[in-house]
């Protein structure tokens, strides 16, 4: 009988292109799904049945504006790939190498609208309804994922990603992308190189081009290292339908529908972060966390920092190199998610990215050290991070900012000298809830006068017993009796002097209030 992960990854497949890519983001997110399930939909790759060539013709000369024969030297009627989305054909420039054409699925947004109109509806009853949606805000989870399928449905978006991509690997070894022809793209047609090589885990078409796989996972490892840590561009799905190896040596990056983007404030947190994981340090992990704005004022970090250090316990005694990096930002994920930490986008893709490659790695190389790789990636940062430009621009900024103070300090001192010099200055002290401070204090004082009016009975009481003892043994000497006597009149009158203080204080009180 098929587990739940199976039946819900099927049911994913059945509904379509709007819910295969839903799975595929659910399935970084082990906070709300069990680890079975998220493992079942890691397998979501957009392998659906490809729609007909009559509909591909249709779309390309519709936006194109011209015939297929007029457009292209060659195009091949039978797709080489099929997504969800889209599904991609071979076919040759009349000047120029070989292309490959994606088409996008005819009437795909208008069934993903309606797709998003359900979820948008479940998601509001969920939150409004279901104590777990005062946990996970599925509103707002629905509504960033309108924005990734909005830009995945629009291939201008993708060729401009592809672009930045490239640029960012520049000088990334072995490492490449295909280049985007703007004069054949379209929202609905995107065009670039045909990359003629073999799916990344396939091992046997690699083996078969003598293709060295420990070789290939170093450099595909790195790369994600590097793009992610150093570049702040990297490809947000890289499953391998995304990740191509040419002439047996080339990694091709391609599909850039999905590219995360991490500014460089959240990059140095994310290196902190791999740096506590890779040296099993709790506390630089939680700071990190804590600066990534992922914690609320009210969370209690001490009881985070020790769940965090229970969690790291498991990698304790494992050496480095057999540490799965992708399971560990999964776990603290899901940990940070029981603290209700609301975890930002970026660390999300993050997960995904390295959750994904992590299966094509084992494939191609179990030894291959992700964490070790990351390691050696940070300290290399963290060595040359005051020689950056970007470090360079920071501390100008900062600079800029001080000197503007020092610019407004002198007028402002100056305007501050003349106010008291002329009186004109006052100090405006506000205390929030002062009505109720001035109630606990009244409660305080009418309780200590209330001690002391006991006190005072005591001492009355105290004159009494002395007077009755004395009597019982017989004639009381003058000194006993004097002392009696006046311990019962001071009694007396400290009590009279105490409640009149009271009633007067009350009276003015209510006054007061009146007033």
């Amino acid at each position: 009988m098929p587990s739940v992960g199976e039946r819900i990854r099927t049911m994913c497949e059945e509904l379509g292109p709007t819910f295969v890519k839903l799975g595929q983001i659910l399935s970084t997110r082990t906070d709300i799904v069990t680890e079975n399930v998220a493992q079942q939909l890691q397998k979501l790759q957009d392998s659906v049945q490809p729609f007909s060539y009559e509909e591909a013709r249709s779309v390309i000369e519709s936006e194109l504006g011209d015939s297929i024969e007029r457009l292209f030297e060659r195009f091949d009627p039978v797709p080489v790939a099929s997504a969800s989305v889209s599904q991609v054909y071979r076919a040759k420039m009349f000047s120029g190498p070989d292309i490959a054409v994606k088409v996008q699925r005819p009437h795909i947004r208008e069934n993903i609208e309606t797709d998003l109109g359900i979820l948008e509806k479940l998601a509001r009853l969920v939150d409004k309804y279901s104590k777990y949606g005062q946990l996970y805000d599925f509103s707002g989870m629905v509504a960033e994922f309108r924005r990734v399928m909005e830009q995945e449905i629009d291939f201008t978006k993708e060729g401009e990603n592809t672009d930045l991509f490239r640029e960012s690997i520049a000088k990334q070894r072995n490492i490449r992308v295909p280049k985007i022809h703007w004069v054949y793209t379209t929202k609905k047609i995107l065009t670039m190189d045909y990359v003629d090589g073999v799916k990344i885990n396939d091992i046997p078409a690699l083996t078969a081009q003598g293709a060295d796989t420990t070789q290939l996972a170093y450099d595909f490892t790195n790369s994600l290292i590097t793009q992610i840590l150093q570049n702040g561009v990297f490809h947000a799905d890289p499953h391998p339908g995304n990740v191509f190896v040419a002439d047996g040596r080339y990694v091709e990056f391609i599909d850039l529908g999905m590219v995360g983007t991490i500014n460089s404030r959240f990059r140095r947190c994310l290196n902190d972060f791999v740096l506590g994981i890779a040296t099993r340090n709790t506390q630089k992990i939680a700071q990190s966390i804590t600066e990534m704005d992922a914690a609320d004022a009210d969370v209690n970090m001490d009881s985070f920092g020790k769940s965090l250090e229970v969690l790291l316990d498991e990698y304790l005694y494992v050496p480095l190199r057999d540490v799965n990096i992708a399971k560990v930002f999964s776990s603290v994920f899901s940990l940070a998610g029981k603290y209700k930490m609301k975890i930002p986008r970026e660390f999300t893709l993050v997960a995904k990215c390295l959750g994904t490659a992590q299966g094509i790695i084992e494939e191609l190389d179990p030894s291959t050290n992700i964490l070790g790789i990351a390691e050696k990636m940070v300290r290399s940062i963290l060595a040359n991070r005051y020689k950056t430009d970007e470090f360079k621009n920071e501390m100008q900024s900062y600079a800029l900012d001080w000197l503007e103070v020092g610019k407004k300090a002198p007028s402002a001192l100056l305007a501050l000298l003349h106010k008291l010099k002329k009186n004109d200055y006052a100090v405006e002290l506000k205390i929030h809830d002062l009505h109720r401070v001035e109630k606990n204090i009244e409660r305080m004082f009418n309780r200590i006068s209330f001690a002391v009016v006991l006190l005072a009975v005591c001492i009355v009481m105290a004159g009494v017993i002395i007077s009755a003892g004395y009597s019982n043994f017989g004639r009381p000497e003058a000194e006993v009796m004097n002392l009696s006597t006046v311990a019962i009149v001071a009694g007396l009158l400290i009590s009279a002097v105490i409640v009149i203080g009271i009633l007067v204080s009350m009276v003015r009180s209510g006054r007061e209030k009146k007033k």
